[in-house]
C-alpha cells in the first residue's frame, strides 16, 4: 500500500508541476519532471517489500514503447555522409554544402536538429515511464482503479477554477487559458479529464458513499464544461460536447436494450444540443460568426498540413528528426506569410514527418494494443467472480471513461498539438496506460 501511494502521489505531483509551469513547454521546467518520472519508475520496480510484484509484461507493447525513444536517439548518431545519402537523400543534400568548408568526408546525423532531438528522446522516455506507471497501478489496484484518475481530475479542476477566475477578473480581452500558453492547450487537458467526471455519474450506484462520488462527478463535470465554454475554444467546446454524447451512447449500448437504449441515446443527443445552446457564450458565438465570414482557421490548418506532406515525402522512412520540423519545412513554407510555422497543428502528420514511417508504425502498434484492451474492457462481459454487480459496473465505467478521454485527446491531436505540449502529452500517456491495464483482474498471488 505504501508503494502504491508513493507511485500515485509522486506521478500526480509531477503532472501538476508540469501543468502549472505553462504545460512544461520550456526544457528548464520539463527536464526535472522527466528525470523525476524515471526515479519514480525505478522505485516502483525495486524488489523491496512484499508489494514489489509489478504488472505482467506485454513483450510487444514494451518493445514498441521503448523503441520510440531509442529511435529518437538513433536519429542523433553521426553517420558517414555516404550512408546518409542512401538512408535519407534529402538530409544528405542539406549536409553537402558543408563540404565547401571541409573537404574531408563528414559525419552527420539523420536529424536536422540533433540537439533538439535529444530533448525529444528524453520527453518520450518520460511518456513511456508515465504509461508504465499507470498501467502498473491498474494492476496493483484492481478494485480501486477510479482512484488512479483522481490526480489528473484534481489538476484539471484547479485549472478550471483558475480559468473561471481569469474570466471574472474584469480585465479587457482576457484569454481564459489557466496556466497554459493558450486556450487550446488548456481545453485539451480539461476535455480529456471531463469524461472521468461525467462517467462517475453513471458508474457509481446512487447509494451510500458511492452516491457522494456520483454527485462530486456531476459538480466537477459542470465545472470543467463551464471552463471549456468560457475559454472560447471552438474546437474544445465541440469536442467536449461530442465526448459527453459518446459517453452516454456507450453507457446505453453496454447496459441497456431495446426501446430503453434508443430513448437514452435520443435523449442524450437532445441534452447535448440543449447544452450547446445554453453554454455557448456571447464571445464564443462571436468567434464562430467571425469564422463564418472568411476568417476560418481551417484555411491555415490545411495550408500547414499541405506543407507537412511535402516534408513527409522528402523524409519518408527515417524522418527529419524529432524537433526538426521547423527547419525541414522551410523550403515549402508558404504559411510564413502570416505566422511562423513551428508545428504542423496535427500530431499525426508531424510525428510522421519527424519520425518517418518506422516510428509511426511503432506508435500505431502501441495504439492497437491499447485499443484492444479498451474494447475488451468496455464490451467484454465480465464474470463477477464473487464480486457485486456494482464493482463490475464501476470497472466498465472506468473503461468507458478511458476510451472517451482518449477519443477526445486523439481528436484534438488531429487539429492541434497535444503530445508536443509535455503536460498534455503526459496526461494522454497517463490515460493510455490506464486503458492498457483494463484487462487486469487480480494481481498474481492474490
Amino acid at each position: 500500500m505504501i508503494r502504491v501511494s508513493f507511485l500515485l502521489l509522486s506521478s500526480g505531483l509531477i503532472l501538476g508541476y508540469a501543468t502549472l509551469r505553462y504545460g512544461g513547454v520550456l526544457p528548464a521546467d520539463w527536464n526535472p519532471c522527466a528525470l523525476a518520472l524515471g526515479v519514480v519508475l525505478v522505485c516502483g520496480y525495486l524488489p523491496i517489500g512484499r508489494d514489489y510484484m509489478a504488472a505482467p509484461t506485454d513483450r510487444l507493447l514494451y518493445l514498441m514503447l521503448l523503441a520510440i525513444p531509442c529511435w529518437a536517439l538513433l536519429q542523433t548518431v553521426p553517420m558517414p555522409l555516404s550512408w546518409i545519402a542512401h538512408l535519407s537523400p534529402e538530409r544528405a543534400a542539406l549536409a553537402r554544402p558543408l563540404l565547401r568548408f571541409d573537404p574531408n568526408p563528414v559525419w552527420v546525423p539523420l536529424s536536422i536538429r540533433p540537439e533538439v532531438t535529444l530533448q525529444y528522446a528524453l520527453r518520450y522516455l518520460a511518456f513511456v515511464a508515465t504509461f508504465l506507471l499507470t498501467r502498473d497501478l491498474m494492476w496493483r489496484m484492481p478494485a480501486r482503479q477510479w482512484i488512479i484518475a483522481l490526480p489528473p481530475l484534481t489538476i484539471a479542476s484547479l485549472e478550471a477554477v483558475i480559468g473561471l477566475l481569469q474570466n471574472s477578473s474584469g480585465v479587457a480581452n482576457v484569454v481564459v487559458s489557466g496556466t497554459f500558453v493558450n486556450r487550446d492547450h488548456f481545453t485539451a487537458m480539461l476535455e480529456m479529464c471531463l469524461p472521468f467526471a461525467a462517467a462517475a455519474i453513471l458508474a457509481f450506484a446512487p447509494r451510500g458513499m458511492r452516491a457522494l462520488a456520483a454527485c462530486a462527478g456531476a459538480v466537477l463535470a459542470a465545472l470543467l464544461l463551464a471552463a471549456i465554454s468560457l475559454s472560447l475554444s471552438r474546437g474544445g467546446f465541440f469536442i467536449a460536447l461530442g465526448s459527453l454524447l459518446l459517453l452516454a451512447c456507450l453507457h446505453a449500448v453496454t447496459r441497456m436494450r431495446g426501446a430503453r437504449r434508443i430513448v437514452t441515446i435520443g435523449g442524450s443527443l437532445l441534452a447535448v444540443l440543449c447544452a450547446a445552446v445554453v453554454l455557448a457564450s456571447g464571445g464564443l458565438l462571436d468567434r464562430m460568426a467571425t469564422a463564418s465570414y472568411g476568417n476560418w482557421p481551417w484555411d491555415d490548418r490545411i495550408l500547414f498540413w499541405r506543407e507537412t506532406v511535402h516534408v513527409i515525402a522528402a523524409y519518408p522512412v527515417f524522418g527529419c528528426g524529432f524537433g526538426g520540423f521547423v527547419s525541414a519545412v522551410a523550403p515549402w513554407r508558404a504559411a510564413a506569410i502570416t505566422r511562423t510555422l513551428d508545428y504542423a497543428h496535427n500530431d499525426y502528420l508531424q510525428f510522421l514527418a519527424e519520425g518517418g514511417v518506422i516510428a509511426f508504425a511503432m506508435a500505431a502498434i502501441v495504439g492497437f494494443v491499447v485499443a484492444r484492451s479498451l474494447w475488451r474492457g468496455i464490451f467484454r462481459q465480465r464474470s463477477t467472480n464473487g464480486r457485486s454487480s456494482s464493482v463490475n459496473r464501476e470497472r466498465r465505467g472506468i473503461a468507458i471513461a478511458c476510451g472517451v478521454a482518449l477519443f477526445a485527446g486523439m481528436l484534438h491531436s488531429g487539429v492541434d498539438l497535444i503530445t508536443y505540449v509535455p503536460a498534455t502529452g503526459m496526461l494522454l500517456c497517463w490515460i493510455a496506460g490506464m486503458a492498457a491495464g483494463l484487462t487486469f483482474d487480480e494481481p498474481a498471488g492474490s
